[in-house]
């Protein structure tokens, strides 16, 4: 298809604006869709298109941003909330809740959801801007996300504002503790267990997992001093202290650091040789060691068996029973 010039700027426009590109008539859009059917454009929403070498450079997190971006700079009016707000706020870590779109409306603007839109009703709409985009307040967003959700990701959200010094835990407890809404009482008993020490969303959801199945709270990212060379200190995941004098670790499967040349030391083959030795080490302390993937976590029942096989202490009452 012939090279189109001023579609061309505007491809390199919205790159540089982290956007994608849409019709602004008709006529546009016939040659967009065109464009995408030959395999030059791709659609990644509804009449919205990027270059497909760039889409493939980004991970699924930013193009759920550059999808948000591009609605609202469509729709400048729109108010973004919930799990879509906590994207932008940077506190939604976890690819999961960035598959629809959630939109803040009053009983005026009030619609029924359709494709990927959802629509929450709030008395009083407030936002603040970030990174372009229309947004409920962090204080907002997070109280939404907590008392809607799970246990486990209610308090990946509240690890996350925590972790990235965002705002601080009194703030966020005394501004649920005034707030009305189906749930308040979860996002208060998440909000005790969030520290801002786990490193990342998928530890801190195992984590609403490990307590909300009724085992102990572990410590998070104990120091591990290897005996044999006091230069080797090891912070693992979870560790647990039982009343017999044993060391039980458990460590979430990080294979970001396999697949991203950031996370390397050295070369791949370094990387993995680092991190073999580093279990060896950890094994050489620890009474136990319990290695588990999120999709594990994620399905409780692998987890649950490896922690009560470890010996990791646990009660009969889990976070969310009173």
């Amino acid at each position: 298809m012939r090279r189109n010039k001023q579609l061309e700027q505007r491809l390199d426009a919205a790159q540089r604006q982290r956007l994608c590109v849409w019709g602004l008539n008709a006529s546009q859009r016939c040659s967009l869709a065109k464009r995408a059917k030959a395999g030059e454009l791709q659609c990644i929403y509804k009449g919205m298109y990027v270059r497909p070498d760039y889409w493939g450079s980004l991970d699924g997190a930013e193009r759920y941003r550059h999808i948000i971006r591009s609605l609202a700079a469509k729709h400048p009016q729109w108010v973004f909330s919930e799990m879509t707000a906590a994207a932008l706020h940077g506190i939604n870590e976890s690819t999961r809740h960035m598959r629809n779109v959630n939109i803040a409306v009053t009983r005026n603007t009030y619609q029924h959801d359709y494709g990927l839109l959802r629509h929450h009703y709030m008395a009083d709409i407030q936002y603040e801007v970030v990174d372009g985009v229309r947004v409920t307040p962090l204080h907002r967003t997070a109280f939404d996300c907590m008392r809607k959700h799970t246990f486990p990701d209610a308090l990946a959200i509240g690890e996350a504002v925590l972790r990235k010094r965002l705002a601080s835990k009194k703030s966020l407890r005394d501004f649920f503790e005034q707030s009305q809404g189906k749930g308040r009482n979860q996002a208060l008993r998440a909000l005790e267990y969030a520290t801002g020490r786990t490193e990342n969303g998928g530890e801190a959801y195992a984590l609403g997992v490990i307590v909300e199945e009724g085992f102990t709270c572990p410590t998070l990212q104990e120091e591990i001093i290897y005996p044999f060379d006091l230069a080797h200190r090891d912070r693992v995941d979870y560790a647990w202290h039982t009343a017999d004098g044993r060391l039980i670790v458990a460590e979430l499967d990080g294979r970001v650091k396999y697949r991203d040349p950031v996370m390397f030391h050295g070369s791949l083959s370094d990387t993995i040789i680092a991190e073999k030795e580093r279990e060896e080490r950890i094994r050489q302390i620890a009474d136990e060691v319990v290695r588990f993937s999120f999709r594990e976590a994620m399905k409780r029942e692998p987890l649950v068996r490896k922690l009560m096989h470890a010996g990791v202490p646990r009660s009969s009452v889990g976070a969310n029973e009173d």
